[in-house]
């Protein structure tokens, strides 16, 4: 999965002499929370929902009357210059590890210095829940495998000899073993487990996970 196949193309951006209001305004209409600032198309900066959130608390001013005026400012004022990119080769997962790391909602894409898209926390979740096939048809099941590709492969076969289809395979380290989750496209899961059991698999039950 690399993020030109799932970043938004169509980016909303800003340039520095844009107001802040007009910032707010456009996050409040397009119901987003990052906008990216660029002078030509190179990006500069990035503005997110909690930057003018804090400018708007810090430029009020009350006055005797009980009246409030906010001063109006720009974006490159209050915009983030250091951002932090990913490219539309770089990975879906490793998107997902500066998300996570650096607690961001988006990331702007660049080709150089070139803004060319954004993805978002959104965009990655939706990315693992078609690579995962969740809302298709199907059962999820886990196999607990040493860590030997043989294994696996064996695993596979087994699953084809009974005419299982297999929908999404995800391995996982699970202590010193592998644990297999995958969704399966049957109805019929008990059967499964029993005959995967008896050709010597290791098919645990929920305490297992949560113990």
């Amino acid at each position: 999965m690399y993020v030109g196949r799932r970043m938004t193309r169509e980016v909303i951006a800003l340039s520095p002499k844009d107001t802040v209001r007009d910032a707010n305004r456009i996050l409040g209409e397009k119901r987003i929370h990052h906008l990216p600032v660029v002078e030509g198309e190179e990006l500069v900066g990035i503005v997110s929902d909690t930057d003018i959130r804090k400018w708007i608390l810090r430029e009020e001013k009350l006055h005797e009357g009980g009246t409030v005026s906010r001063r109006t400012g720009s974006v490159e004022e209050i915009m983030t210059r250091d951002v932090i990119t990913v490219s539309p080769g770089d990975t879906i997962e490793d998107a997902l590890l500066i998300l996570h790391r650096r607690r961001f909602g988006a990331l702007p894409v660049v080709e150089g210095r070139k803004l060319v898209g954004i993805v978002t926390k959104a965009d990655v979740l939706a990315a693992f829940i078609d690579t995962l096939n969740i809302e298709g048809i199907g059962v999820r099941i886990e196999v607990i495998l040493p860590r030997s590709a043989d294994s696996l492969l064996r695993l596979i076969q087994k699953l084809a000899e009974m005419q299982v289809e297999i929908r999404s395979l995800v391995l996982s380290p699970f202590g010193q073993e592998f644990a297999a989750f995958l969704r399966i496209g049957t109805i019929d899961v008990a059967t499964v487990k029993t005959r995967l059991r008896g050709y010597g698999f290791k098919v645990p039950e929920l305490a297992d996970f949560l113990g």
